[in-house]
């Protein structure tokens, strides 16, 4: 499996997807943004940091982006093409006419961490060192954030991102992950891979293949028969522990090879603050023994 953020980034080449997280984050569900009126825009670089091992080339995570209503005009480089701007004026020097306008970029954060809620920052003044009398000039901008620790119903959404909010929601409290699908047992007994693909990486709610079924021809996956089956057979716990002992004893090996935990997320593919974690418990321990790791985590 890959890592969370790229099943998340593929998982919205979807339009109806990409239209439904929209809608449910800034919309509170109206539905404002039509997948038919989205179109293709180039990705846009957000982050570009150090690969593995330190070395002087870089790579560049991007964010989905999509036109909507509308295509993207270079509005200078058809002004010069036309010369249609007279030389000398206010417009001429700024390439655009006056009755002309940009298109807004909206950028919407989507936050799906499964071990807390999201604790950075959310407008540009908590990242800034600024003293008050000089505050009141610096224009603050906030963040479009969707942190689904900070809700409780997820009705908003119509598509299988109804089903990663709750599972990422509700995933530390399986009584009432089990409430959850109980009470849409239709839906989440038809699941398509994309989606239960989704839920396995990102929320890590495990199904086999086994609960696989075709309808109408079409492969889906019955998510609510699985997690039934293996609660009440007391597999989950049992699969849980195993995957956690091995990604444990992973982490021990590298740290014997004196790994930094950045790379060893990296190489495991696993979300860094889970890495950071197990460190922190192999310290408390001081040894590798990854029962008595199993433990500290346990009392943390």
């Amino acid at each position: 499996m890959g890592k969370p953020d790229e099943y998340f980034y593929n998982y919205l080449d979807d339009n109806a997807r990409f239209a439904d997280q929209m809608n449910g984050a800034l919309f509170r569900g109206r539905q404002v943004v039509k997948p038919e009126d989205l179109e293709p825009a180039d990705a846009q670089a957000v982050y570009l940091g150090r690969e593995a091992g330190g070395r002087e080339n870089f790579k560049a995570i991007v964010d989905k982006a999509r036109m909507w209503k509308g295509r993207l005009v270079h509005i200078r480089l058809r002004h010069d093409r036309e010369k249609d701007l007279k030389i000398g004026t206010d417009e001429f020097f700024s390439g655009m006419a006056r009755d002309e306008k940009f298109v807004p970029v909206i950028t919407l954060v989507v936050y799906c961490g499964t071990e807390h809620r999201w604790d950075g920052a959310k407008c540009l003044y908590e990242v800034l060192d600024v003293d008050d009398e000089v505050k009141a000039y610096v224009t603050n901008y906030k963040l479009n954030l969707y942190d689904c620790h900070e809700h409780d119903a997820f009705d908003e959404y119509h598509t299988g991102l109804r089903q990663l909010f709750e599972a990422v929601r509700y995933g530390s409290d399986k009584e009432q992950l089990k409430r959850v699908m109980e009470e849409n047992k239709e839906i989440y007994n038809n699941i398509d891979r994309d989606t239960k693909e989704l839920l396995e990486v990102v929320a890590k709610v495990r199904i086999p293949e086994g609960y696989k079924v075709m309808r109408n021809g079409e492969e889906r996956f019955e998510v609510c028969k699985a997690f039934a089956d293996y609660r009440l057979e007391g597999k989950l716990e049992g699969k849980l522990e195993e995957k956690q002992e091995h990604f444990i004893m992973l982490v021990c090996k590298k740290l014997q090879k004196n790994k930094p935990a950045e790379i060893i997320a990296e190489e495991v593919e696993e979300e860094l603050s889970d890495v950071e974690r197990i460190i922190a418990a192999q310290k408390q321990v001081g040894s590798y023994d990854v029962g008595e790791i199993c433990k500290a985590l346990e009392k943390r």
